[in-house]
């Protein structure tokens, strides 16, 4: 008789799987080394807002004007990937506050990279995660909805509105239509809900009604980014002065999302093609 010692071993493929330690699915946007890159609390500041601006500029000979807009749409495109990544896989907020942001201007297409000082997300209490360190309480969705309107809305977007307002001359509902649009279009990217997601927090922006996700995934926009003031540059194809339609067209910058959705093409989920500088436009 066979006894329990005399058994052979499990082959590894069958054995027990070893525990995995808990982490935040924002993770992989935590930057390592922060040398070359300009802390968000520089942008928020006026500091170093020029560098943003700067860009449009360079590349597309956007005017004074036009180039604030398209900075808007680059960089709220960028904070959007981890704050729809966190919510659509885990119901989890990173900490966006400008005091935990990075960002690098670069060569090319995507142009900015933002990144995470730390690893920092509220979550819920079910959440594996609420057992690290880093780990910010919240009770229930309403909580998360309420941090995210405290530290990246209150404390990022809207004091880096004012410092637009005061160097450009631009109105608001142009600028938080640009971060209206990229939270549609980044979660049209990642989330099997976009077009309830997308309601949530473009709801939770100072205007309402500037962009989303309809009822076919489809995204919609009611504010231009003034591509099409630039001589570089033509409108979109679905832009607001162009059509009412939301019809299908591609988009004025096409290489920056299929270059973000090239690399993450297990979590993408749209067929929407992409825009250069910010979020895209419908193929």
């Amino acid at each position: 008789m066979l006894t329990a010692s005399a058994l052979p071993a499990a082959p590894p493929d069958l054995a027990p799987p070893r525990p995995t330690q808990p982490r935040f699915a924002a993770d992989p946007f935590v930057v390592a080394d922060p040398d070359g890159w300009i802390p968000a609390t520089a942008l928020v500041s006026g500091e170093r807002l020029e560098a943003l601006f700067e860009l449009p500029e360079r590349l597309w000979d956007a005017p004074s004007h036009a180039a604030a807009v398209l900075a808007w749409k680059t960089y709220t495109y960028q904070l959007a990937k981890p704050l729809a990544t966190g919510w659509a896989l885990a119901r989890e907020i990173p900490l966006l506050s400008p005091d935990n942001l990075l960002v690098r201007v670069l060569p090319k297409a995507p142009y900015l990279a933002v990144g995470l000082r730390r690893s920092a997300s509220a979550v819920l209490p079910a959440n594996p995660a609420s057992r690290l360190p880093e780990a910010i309480p919240a009770a229930d969705e309403a909580a998360l909805l309420a941090f995210f309107r405290d530290t990246l809305v209150e404390q990022h977007l809207q004091p880096l509105l004012e410092r637009t307002k005061e160097v450009r001359k631009v109105g608001e509902r142009s600028l938080w239509g640009q971060a209206a649009a990229a939270f549609a279009y980044a979660f049209a990217d990642v989330s099997a809900t976009a077009m309830q997601d997308a309601a949530l927090f473009t709801d939770a922006l100072p205007v309402h009604g500037l962009a989303g996700v309809d009822g076919e995934e489809a995204v919609w926009r009611t504010t231009c980014c003034l591509a099409f003031a630039s001589p570089s540059l033509t409108a979109c194809n679905d832009c607001v002065t162009v059509t009412r339609t939301r019809a299908s067209g591609s988009g004025l910058f096409s290489s920056l999302r299929a270059l973000t959705r090239s690399r993450s093409d297990c979590s993408a989920r749209s067929s929407r093609a992409p825009s250069a500088t910010g979020h895209p436009t419908r193929r």
